[in-house]
């Protein structure tokens, strides 16, 4: 029963957590999930809920979505994924996650210099074509190519609905794709489709929770928050790629 509830508090933090800074419910929730569940079923039970996470945001959030940055996010990123698949191939699981730890690092770096120097900088559209040709090679290689849309966001100027709803998007076809994929293979077991069952609405509390907050939250916040998020993540990188 504590179980249970330890679970389904944790989504229901996860759903907000996203909603709030736009990624990184999956990077919250997975490493707590271990400390009562297999790390495989921590996993696969991350997919699922997660799923449910983006889609409720990209539901939400649809009006705020910039189609034409979407579109061309959305087939460079196509494009990459097979690079990063031979990448994953190629290369160690650690030299691929270390490298991918440094640019988010080179990308922090970049944007702590240039707030000394007191300077806005804002990149045209047509960045997002190598932007989603990166997100998708990490997505290929690491799983995990929401930081590169991100940084895009932030270089861009993007609003913190347009940033939500793009970046939730794109998890929520890619994640939809890899559940039906898990679900033909025959890896939800009763156990994992159990804990979904009740992780999956308190995950969406945690979301729909978030969006009042998103109205009143300050835009420089929320960029602090995202920067926080990549922070996070550039850690994350590092320390499993030491790990591997």
């Amino acid at each position: 029963m504590l179980v249970s509830l330890y679970i389904n508090v944790v989504w229901l933090l996860a759903g907000f957590l996203n909603g709030v800074t736009s990624f990184g419910g999956n990077l919250f929730a997975v490493p707590l999930m271990t400390l009562v569940m297999d790390t495989k079923e921590a996993i696969i039970l991350s997919c699922i809920v997660g799923t449910a996470i983006t889609v409720s945001i990209a539901v939400v959030y649809h009006g705020k979505l910039p189609k034409l940055e979407f579109m061309l996010a959305l087939f460079s990123s196509l494009a990459g994924i097979p690079l990063g698949m031979t990448v994953l191939k190629l290369a160690s699981v650690g030299a691929i996650l270390i490298g991918s730890g440094m640019i988010l690092l080179c990308f922090l770096i970049w944007q702590a210099v240039a707030g000394r120097m007191h300077k806005a900088f804002m990149v045209p559209v047509w960045t997002i074509v190598p932007a989603g040709f990166l997100g998708g090679v990490l997505l290929g290689a690491t799983s995990m190519g929401g930081p590169v849309l991100a940084m895009y966001a932030v270089l861009r100027g993007w609003s913190k609905e347009a940033t939500i709803s793009v970046l939730n998007t794109m998890a929520a076809l890619s994640m939809t794709m890899l559940v039906v994929f898990q679900w033909r293979s025959g890896l939800y077991t009763p156990s994992i489709l159990d804990n979904a069952l009740w992780a999956v609405p308190c995950a969406v509390i945690g979301v729909l929770a978030s969006v009042p907050v998103i109205r009143r939250l300050n835009p420089v916040i929320f960029r602090r928050l995202l920067l926080a998020m990549l922070t996070f993540s550039t850690v994350m990188l590092f320390v499993k790629g030491w790990q591997a």
